[in-house]
């Protein structure tokens, strides 16, 4: 292997089947996806599925060979601890997996939990005296919660302790970074009560809990099985909110060992939450922008429409007043001509004349008896 971390094909080859892809993930601070590529791409063979397992046991593996080629292969480059002042160094890196080294080379942050549980917060004391009377009681729901409120667990016995020191480790590191982790109680809504965890002030529901093994047992009075429950051991940190997230131990890693993971998961998963609340702010923003526009608009036009409805309605008015007065005029006329001109007759003609000038847009003669009747409505 040359000083700068470069490594022929052979070396990676030989790199590949000396430990699991995690440990060389782990070790070179390089993504899976990544990994997978340069292999690919150098002809590199890679363990299959159960290949350590079964090594580990002692049975019967088969090891894939080096296939000969005819490329020409460049020496590859991975990279042992990425060059602060190096940024071709990060390629390959995700934003996760920078974070998270990033989180571990800061020696400030407590990221180690303790054996033994040493000057745990006001919050574990609290949650640790709460089961305890609780366990105590004969009546276990009746077990009077603190008004503070505790750490939302649900484990057995057996890892009770390795929860409070986990918990108290994940309180404490958090709030080492600038956030924090309350227990919040009497609430506007339920689902706005208990442990909550506050990253760059976005607030996330969590709790711990073991997962629980299915076994199907022999029902002891009928001839079918029944589902049993019991403890695993296995610790887990579970992220309750739309999309969810869970932490558990593996078979490689403790839940203890996870917390530089953690914290950078969430640190990434607030920013993405504030982000995208201040792109939907964005949006709604423009969507408001729009509607006033919209209704600008509207109102603009409905105010035109209603002034060119009026020019109508008046120029109708005027038309049909005009045709009223040729009316009149043939009218009057005839009975001249044909010597009808009677008094009766004046003084209807001098009526409807009246009626007209009322009807007329541009004259609206007043009409005591017309006061409330709308001119367009005849």
């Amino acid at each position: 292997m040359e000083a700068d971390n470069s490594l022929s094909r052979k070396e990676l080859y030989d790199l590949v089947w000396s430990k699991p892809v995690y440990k060389i993930l782990d070790e070179y601070s390089i993504t899976h996806s990544l990994f997978k590529k340069i292999c690919k791409a150098n002809d590199i063979p890679l363990p299959i599925n159960g290949y350590w397992q079964k090594l580990r046991h002692k049975k019967k593996v088969d090891k894939i060979e080096l296939p000969e080629t005819n490329k020409q292969y460049s020496l590859i480059k991975l990279f042992v601890s990425p060059d602060e002042n190096d940024p071709d160094s990060f390629r390959g890196l995700s934003q996760f997996s920078l974070l998270v080294r990033n989180i571990k080379n800061d020696k400030t942050l407590p990221l180690k939990v303790p054996e033994k549980l040493v000057n745990p917060d006001a919050i574990i004391r609290r949650t640790k005296d709460y089961y305890k009377r609780r366990k105590s009681d004969d009546y276990r729901h009746q077990t009077k919660m603190p008004k503070e409120g505790v750490f939302s667990v649900d484990v057995s016995k057996g890892i009770e302790g390795r929860t409070y020191r986990f918990a108290d480790a994940l309180i404490k590191l958090f709030r080492k970074r600038g956030h924090d982790i309350k227990i919040l109680t009497n609430q506007q809504y339920y689902n706005e009560n208990g442990t909550k965890m506050f990253v760059f002030g976005e607030r996330y529901s969590i709790r711990i809990r073991e997962s629980n093994i299915r076994v199907m047992e022999q029902h002891p009075k009928f001839s079918w099985k029944e589902a049993k429950y019991y403890p695993s051991g296995k610790l887990t940190l579970k992220l309750d909110d739309f999309y969810g997230y869970t932490w558990s131990d593996s078979k490689t890693k403790l839940l203890e060992d996870k917390l530089a993971e953690i914290l950078a998961f969430m640190e990434l998963r607030a920013k993405k939450d504030i982000q995208e609340e201040i792109e939907r702010k964005i949006r709604q923003a423009e969507r408001e922008r729009l509607r006033k526009i919209e209704e600008e608009q509207k109102q603009r036009r409905d105010k035109e429409l209603r002034a060119f409805k009026a020019v109508i309605n008046h120029s109708s008015g005027w038309q049909k007043s005009m045709d009223l007065r040729n009316y009149i005029k043939a009218v009057e006329q005839n009975a001249i001509e044909n010597n009808k001109l009677t008094p009766e007759l004046k003084t209807w003609l001098k009526w409807i004349n009246d009626k007209a000038d009322w009807y007329d847009p541009l004259i609206e003669k007043e009409d005591e008896l017309f006061v409330n009747i709308d001119r367009e409505s005849i």
